[in-house]
């Protein structure tokens, strides 16, 4: 289905934004760097405004969703940056790759009602995810982080889980409300808002080089090109399926991580992609 698609499309670009988070997160610090892209994309997506010319036509309600995004979203940015400053992204994107189940749960809620096999493809993903982060090489994943910051980072990612996931269900509605792009332009300035304290309290972080910014840019397109298909997502039946597309981005990362930056990935990790992949091919072709 085409919802599906656009979260695989979401999970690329951010499966590439999570590798360049974890190249910089540790020298720059987490949420100054998330503060920063931030303010970047909101640049990015201004020009896209202009162009429409369609933001005067936006409606109260959808304004409101998209402003409750941006606070959503912001809680999400500032645990998942955090948690890559901790730890490898085979770690971290697997743990917090988990988060669209709560997405299909919404929805359940809210009157879908998947078919058997589209229950088992939602649960083959989940539980891929859950193998890859739980499994490792003997000294790689989980082993590289120091026992007692274990706790902090759990934390963290349930942050990130929580928060993005609630900004998907949001950012959905105000994409019918008032345009995925114009959605995502006004969620912006919320979820800074959010990550200012978070920044004040850090005191981490070194000088940014002129290569830092480029990596930055990049890292703000590849996330509003990744919230704007999640949002458009919200036009399409079984818009709730997006959310297992996305769960492809965790996979997507520790490969990525593996390839550039040399981490490793066990046997039991190579297993848990494989039914990442599977459950969402199978969601992509249902429907």
């Amino acid at each position: 289905m085409q919802a599906v698609l656009l979260g695989v499309v979401a999970a690329v670009c951010w499966s590439v934004h999570d590798l360049i988070t974890r190249s910089v997160a540790a020298h720059l610090g987490p949420f100054r760097l998330a503060g920063l892209v931030m303010v970047l994309g909101f640049v990015l997506l201004t020009g896209v405004i202009l162009w429409n010319g369609t933001i005067a036509q936006a409606s109260g309600t959808g304004i409101g969703l998209a402003l409750l995004m941006g606070l959503a979203y912001g809680f999400g940015a500032a645990g998942l940056f955090k948690a890559f400053a901790m730890a490898p992204i085979s770690v971290v994107a697997p743990i917090t790759a988990t988060y669209p189940v709560l997405i299909v749960l919404w929805g359940v809620t809210q009157g879908l009602v998947p078919t058997a096999p589209q229950w088992a493809l939602v649960a083959t993903t989940v539980g891929g995810a859950a193998i890859v982060g739980r499994t490792g090489s003997a000294n790689g994943g989980i082993r590289l982080v120091e026992p007692a910051a274990i706790p902090a980072l759990i934390g963290y990612c349930l942050l990130a889980c929580v928060g993005y996931g609630a900004s998907v269900v949001l950012g959905q509605d105000a994409a019918i409300a008032i345009g995925e792009t114009e959605a995502a332009w006004i969620s912006r300035p919320t979820a800074l808002l959010v990550l200012v304290p978070f920044v004040l309290r850090d005191k981490s972080g070194g000088l940014i080089e002129p290569r830092h910014w480029l990596a930055m840019l990049a890292m703000a397109a590849l996330d509003v090109g990744g919230v704007v298909a999640v949002n458009a997502s919200g036009l399409l039946p079984g818009r709730e399926f997006a959310a297992v597309g996305i769960s492809a981005y965790g996979a997507m990362a520790v490969i990525l991580g593996m390839a550039v930056l040399g981490e490793k990935v066990s046997l039991g990790q190579g297993a848990g992609i494989g039914l990442i992949v599977l459950g969402v091919a199978g969601l992509a072709a249902t429907g």
